[in-house]
């Protein structure tokens, strides 16, 4: 941004709050030193603040301190924030690489919710979809990864959102059996892939965990006549599990403050015959 359209006022107002946040209290001489204004100056911003609610001075003191208010500054800030700073320049890269497109979707009651892609980053794609673009969650490979990895809890809850809908695309959750034996073969290899019969694009996708818990996962959309069996075993699945990997691994120490906990390990890749059978139970 030109110099010229910041508001240097509201710059200065939030540098005092991101110091007093670290410190937790500060005086008006140590506000001005640590953020390179004028004790005049300090002394207004930490009183604007006061007067909004955000921070109060200390009875018979000189410290003033936050207050529970500026909880209300990180309400719509959540995991899921993370999770899209931590992919956004991997999910950017690895597109470049592939040239096929990528997406990170996130679960919604019954549908997965495009959160990021490179859809129109590639000449590669039949169909393009943005952010916020919802798809039932069991005619997708992160909405199976999803219910595959997630809580018992959350999956009943889940299915019964989808036994409730009218949208045909979740006609999967009438068929237990089947749905049974996809859920157990990705939990087993780690990964899915659709070919809907009326699309001429595929799908493959690796779910995403942060802390053992799925969030979500990332998708490669491929024109199935363009793709060959054995670079899609041997090439593409390894590097959406490695890009997963990389992901919650970032995003795991953005949200645990370098905790150096390690990231759980990432699962095998499918022989053919073992690819063609999962086909089979899509």
């Amino acid at each position: 941004m030109d110099e010229g359209q910041e508001i240097k006022s509201l710059k200065k107002a939030l540098n005092a709050l991101t110091f007093m946040n670290q410190e937790g209290h500060t005086t008006v001489s140590s506000l001005a030193a640590a953020i390179g204004v004028p004790r005049t100056t300090a002394f207004r911003l930490l009183e604007t603040l006061a007067s909004e609610g955000y921070i109060e001075k200390s009875p018979h003191s000189r410290y003033y301190r936050l207050t529970s208010q500026v909880l209300r500054l990180s309400s719509g800030f959540q995991e899921e924030s993370h999770l899209i700073e931590a992919a956004a320049p991997k999910l950017t890269r690895l597109g470049k690489e592939v040239g096929w497109s990528l997406s990170l979707s996130t679960p919604l009651a019954s549908e997965m919710v495009v959160r990021l892609t490179t859809n129109f980053n590639t000449a590669m794609v039949l169909d393009r979809f943005a952010v916020g673009y919802r798809v039932p969650i069991l005619y997708t490979t992160t909405g199976l990864c999803f219910l595959a990895l997630c809580s018992e809890a959350e999956r009943t809850a889940v299915l019964e959102l989808a036994r409730q809908s009218k949208d045909p695309r979740q006609q999967l959750v009438h068929d237990e059996v089947r749905l049974k034996a996809i859920l157990s073969r990705i939990r087993e290899r780690g990964f899915s892939v659709i070919e809907h019969p009326e699309y001429r694009e595929g799908n493959v996708g690796v779910p995403l965990t942060i802390d053992g818990r799925v969030v979500g996962g990332i998708v490669m959309r491929y024109i199935k006549s363009a793709m060959r069996l054995e670079k899609m075993l041997s090439y593409y699945v390894p590097l959406l599990k490695e890009l997963s990997h990389d992901v919650q691994s970032e995003c795991e120490v953005r949200l645990t403050d370098h905790s150096g906990r390690r990231p759980a390990a990432m699962r095998g890749v499918l022989t053919e015959p073992d690819y063609r059978e999962w086909l089979d139970l899509h």
